[in-house]
């Protein structure tokens, strides 16, 4: 007797890598790889389930699950894990010799002007820029990009009342006293190397490196940016996905989900894989929150962050588990009429989630179909 039966994961990648469906590029193999190997474990899990066929294709009906023909886009959940704290997290110190006499409490938020440490019971202070402090600012100097970051946060500041550029003049010697004068410093009117710490953002201090009463050096204090972000690795063939904008979910420790989008994509590295120890190529990605209040209370935990994939756009969709293998090849899907229930041959394209696209065959959205146990 000829059989139609359920598939196994060989039969789902012939039919769907080796007939491609009339009109359709052939797929390839790659694409039922991270997709739909879940799905087609399940199937061939359950074995070979047989059905009458060729002279009674239609049946009484049993009892059997199905599920209904649904149309909509077809979407894959890709999963990674995550780490939700402070972004930017980097070391700031300073070039002066002397003693550490102050510094500021964990988790103070340090802006333009404000106040780092203190080195023999004097401020070194934070300045925006991207440029670090790499030399004195001082009369004579050479013109320079620094000096114009200089002048540009004096100006911020109030100290300086023309417009910003590269030259070090007798107007920004002016400035300089009347800052270091609102500080209690020296008003030479140069600032030695190490008074400043240009920083591009406003900074969040993350610990103490050094305890008061050590010597000054280059780590100080360690230090992240003032909004929480998740950091996560995924494989580089998610780069399709993962593009900066795109929207995420993120399920938070204690199960909920929050709204999120990555905010940027790194360049691929070689990363341990936690389960094998063997180096992997993977995919930074930063996320950030749509609320960042959601996040209160959370510093450097571990979420889970999904990307929704779109795997074929407004599809006629079954349940992977409602194919059956037809003798000689193809599939068919076991549609409830009535009391009865008839075969339909169909053709697959794409498969996602549990789910597998039909391009062809005589099936309608809201027919039901039958699915195995």
């Amino acid at each position: 007797m000829m059989e139609t039966r359920r598939p196994d994961s060989a039969e789902l990648e012939r039919g769907v890598s080796e007939s491609p469906p009339p009109g359709r590029s052939r797929r390839k193999p790659i694409l039922m790889g991270a997709a739909a190997v879940a799905a087609i474990g399940v199937v061939a899990a359950i074995g070979y389930l047989t059905w009458p066929t060729a002279a009674a294709e239609d049946r009484k009906e049993v009892n059997v699950e199905s599920a209904d023909v649904v149309r909509g886009d077809l979407t894959e959940l890709v999963r990674a894990s995550g780490k939700l704290g402070f972004g930017d997290p980097r070391d700031l110190g300073t070039n002066l010799a002397g003693t550490i006499t102050g510094l500021p409490g964990v988790g103070s938020v340090v802006g333009v002007g404000g106040e780092l440490f203190r080195v023999d019971d004097r401020p070194v202070v934070l300045f925006r820029g991207e440029l670090p402090m790499w030399r004195s600012f001082e009369s004579g100097m050479e013109d320079g990009a620094d000096v114009f970051q200089l002048e540009r946060n004096l100006k911020d500041l109030g100290f300086f009342d023309r417009e910003p550029d590269q030259e070090f003049a007798e107007s920004t010697a002016w400035a300089i006293e009347e800052w270091q004068e609102s500080l209690g410093l020296d008003d030479s009117g140069s600032i030695e190397l190490g008074r400043i710490v240009f920083s591009p953002t406003d900074v969040r201090v993350a610990q103490h490196k050094i305890a008061v009463g050590s010597a000054a050096g280059a780590g100080v204090l360690g230090v992240s940016g003032t909004s929480k972000e998740i950091g996560v690795s995924v494989d580089p063939n998610l780069g399709a996905i993962a593009t900066a904008g795109s929207e995420v979910i993120v399920v938070l420790p204690n199960g909920a989900e929050a709204k999120g989008k990555v905010a940027g994509v790194g360049t691929p590295v070689e990363q341990d894989d936690p389960t094998s120890g063997e180096k992997k190529l993977k995919l930074p990605l930063t996320i950030t929150l749509d609320d960042l209040a959601v996040a209160d209370g959370l510093d450097n935990v571990s979420v889970s962050v999904i990307v929704t994939r779109v795997r074929a756009e407004d599809a006629l969709q079954v349940p992977v588990l409602a194919l059956l293998a037809r003798p000689g090849g193809g599939f068919a899907v076991e549609v409830v009429n009535g009391k009865q229930t008839k075969m339909v041959d169909v053709e697959l394209g794409a498969f996602a989630d549990g789910m597998v696209e039909v391009t062809g065959g005589d099936l309608e959205e809201g027919d039901r179909v039958v699915v195995g146990e």
